[in-house]
């Protein structure tokens, strides 16, 4: 079992009167966003003294919901802090790219900066950015496979030329190369159907994040049915599990930290995306949702999973009952969490440990709880148990 801090990197004080989308950048505080940057940069670096396997996080624009529009620029930065564990992005919105190589050219960098400890993730990006990046959502695919195709190319041929729709690039070599060969370990962020079957074709891992348990086994079953036609392996390394999670020293405990720190986020996440914008074209959510996906992205979910949910008007005990938030005490989060890796069969979990405007010292405390008393008594052997699992559950 591999176990990751996951980090959004949030602005912890937006306040709750602030103007809706887009949140005025007025509202940003260079002080309180300096210390927030040398807060996280210190809680990703004690990742490694408490033995997690890696840190990932990954990129957002116009937000106080994730002020990394540059995750490299904080992967360049742990690179110098940390020595052994690994360094993910997930990831690059390839997409917005309008030069996808830079992609290329910053991952192989960061990748001999930390001699082979880059985990070189890609994701397609939230709808309403492409608003604000001016680029057609409906291009989002497309976009996405040639540059990931551009990108594997560069890596991988001395001398290179490509000519697709969106790229055409000719008689390039691309300086520097990554210090893994061929290249660094690629993660997806893919929940569509389409994204899981090119994913499958690939052998490339996916990650999920904001769905209930029952939703992440359908993403995850699906994956492995698509495998099993295809003649492809899916062992429990291709699933990576990613949950909000506070531990604390009792139930009541973590639920003081993490309650407020939800609801700050779902702020953050509505304020940021989702709540009325000022651009009609990004105000219209159903559209732009239409023009990233298919009428056959989600046919995959068993009716009860189908639907889309709005997390954020759910209460602490419904958001931990339905697995969106893992929180409590040790024994009460070992439960939680070997249920879900049992279930969803995943062999890669993501905690998300700094939840929205949580005090770091809060942090601090989660992640060595976490380390020291939940992550030895986890699943020893995913693969078996989530078979026995498959086997309790049959017919049911």
């Amino acid at each position: 079992m591999k176990l990751y801090n996951f980090d959004l990197l949030a602005y912890p004080s937006v306040p709750v009167d602030a103007p809706r989308t887009p949140v005025p950048s007025s509202f940003f505080d260079p002080e309180v966003g300096a210390r927030n940057y040398e807060e996280h940069l210190d809680e990703m670096t004690y990742c490694e003294d408490l033995g997690f396997d890696g840190v990932v996080f990954n990129e957002h624009h116009y937000s106080a919901y994730g002020t990394m529009p540059s995750p490299n620029l904080i992967a360049s930065a742990l690179s110098q802090r940390t020595q052994h564990m690994k360094i993910g992005v997930l990831g690059s919105i390839l997409p917005l790219r309008s030069h996808p190589i830079r992609v290329a050219e910053e991952y192989a960098m960061i990748d001999c900066m930390t001699r082979g400890r880059l985990i070189a993730g890609f994701v397609r990006g939230i709808p309403a950015e492409y608003i604000w990046y001016n680029v057609d959502p409906g291009e989002s695919r497309g976009r996405f496979q040639e540059a990931y195709d551009l990108i594997i190319k560069a890596w991988s041929e001395p001398v290179w030329s490509y000519s697709g729709r969106y790229y055409q690039f000719e008689d390039c070599a691309t300086w520097p190369q990554t210090y893994q060969r061929p290249h660094p370990p690629v993660w997806v962020a893919a929940r569509s159907a389409e994204s899981i079957e090119w994913c499958v074709e690939r052998e490339l891992p996916i990650a999920q994040v904001y769905q209930t348990t029952p939703q992440m086994e359908d993403t995850f079953n699906y994956y492995r049915t698509v495998a099993a036609d295809s003649g492809v392996g899916a062992p429990p390394e291709s699933f990576i599990l990613t949950r909000h999670i506070c531990v604390a020293e009792s139930d009541d405990a973590a639920r003081a930290i993490a309650e407020p720190a939800m609801e700050y986020f779902f702020t953050l996440l509505n304020a940021g995306f989702n709540e009325g914008a000022v651009n009609p074209a990004a105000k219209d959510g159903d559209a732009l949702w239409a023009a990233l996906n298919t009428s056959r992205s989600f046919s995959y979910f068993r009716p009860e999973n189908a639907g889309r949910i709005d997390f954020s008007t759910m209460s602490y005990d419904e958001l931990i009952e339905c697995g969106y938030l893992i929180a409590g005490s040790p024994e009460s989060v070992r439960s939680q969490l070997s249920e879900q890796i049992t279930r969803t069969g995943s062999g890669q979990f993501m905690g998300m440990f700094h939840i929205g405007n949580m005090d770091h010292r809060d942090v601090v405390t989660s992640l060595e709880l976490f380390s020291r008393e939940v992550a030895p008594g986890l699943p020893p052997d995913v693969g078996v148990a989530h078979r026995e699992y498959l086997a309790r559950t049959s017919g049911t």
